[in-house]
């Protein structure tokens, strides 16, 4: 049996938009007949909001918060990894977010929102609102100020990881609980398995999965990274 793993944001829908209702109309009699996951580093409420029940409700196992907070078939959330923060990390946080040249920081206690066994790290805004998350990654792209967020808490925090999420926000857990782990949940031993994926790179928050489904099943996996959002993915799953 072939197996789909999708990733959310910049895949089925543009990073922290809501999905387009054409393509959801494909995609939702696209899997009918299909086994697939959804895995993302946000929460079930934010999926939901973005691309409706109809889609969350009928895949096979719901990862979320990066494989942390795990929804079978017609059973109960089930979280996994579960964290605070010590008192050295918040301060590496704080002075991280002290640091930071960006001209339109919100106040320190919104940049980190604790999700279920992560948290994610912002200094852009939350909302959808288009103009104000460009800002942000134009900062990023001239300050790289996500790439060394992670290479700094890689290097200060050890029982830490932490991945670029979506366009503007970094997705920090436990060292080994990340995307890869949904692995454990799901059969390998199968015919074919495709990811679909947008931040597949060496800070990527989709590598580990991408690599650890590579070394399982070289000749079964297939991953297909999403750069042009889910305009791609709809004319692949065309041809599938």
């Amino acid at each position: 049996m072939i197996k789909y793993i999708f990733d959310v944001d910049g895949v089925l829908c543009d990073t922290g938009q809501f999905i387009d209702e054409e393509f959801k109309w494909f995609f939702e009699n696209w899997t009918k007949d299909k086994t697939y996951y959804l895995v993302t580093g946000s929460h079930k409420e934010k999926t939901i909001d973005q691309i409706g029940p109809e889609i969350t409700d009928n895949q096979h196992i719901g990862f979320h918060c990066m494989g942390n907070s795990i929804y079978p078939p017609h059973g109960s959330e089930v979280i996994i990894n579960e964290f605070d923060f010590t008192d050295k990390e918040i301060d590496f946080l704080k002075g991280f977010y002290d640091n930071s040249v960006y001209d339109n920081k919100p106040d320190f206690e919104t940049v980190i929102e604790k999700r279920k066994g992560s948290y994610n790290y912002s200094l852009a805004t939350r909302s959808k609102d288009r103009k104000l998350r460009q800002h942000y990654m134009e900062h990023d792209s001239l300050y790289s100020e996500r790439q060394n967020f992670i290479i700094q808490l890689n290097d200060n925090c050890p029982r830490l990881e932490a991945y670029a999420g979506g366009s503007v926000s970094i997705d920090i857990c436990l060292r080994g609980a990340n995307k890869s782990q949904i692995l454990d949940l799901i059969d390998t031993d199968t015919e074919e398995i495709y990811f679909f994926c947008d931040q597949y790179g060496e800070y990527g928050i989709d590598t580990p999965l991408v690599e650890r489904l590579e070394w399982l099943s070289r000749e079964r996996g297939h991953t297909y990274k999403i750069d042009n959002g889910y305009k791609q993915t709809w004319e692949i799953l065309k041809t599938l």
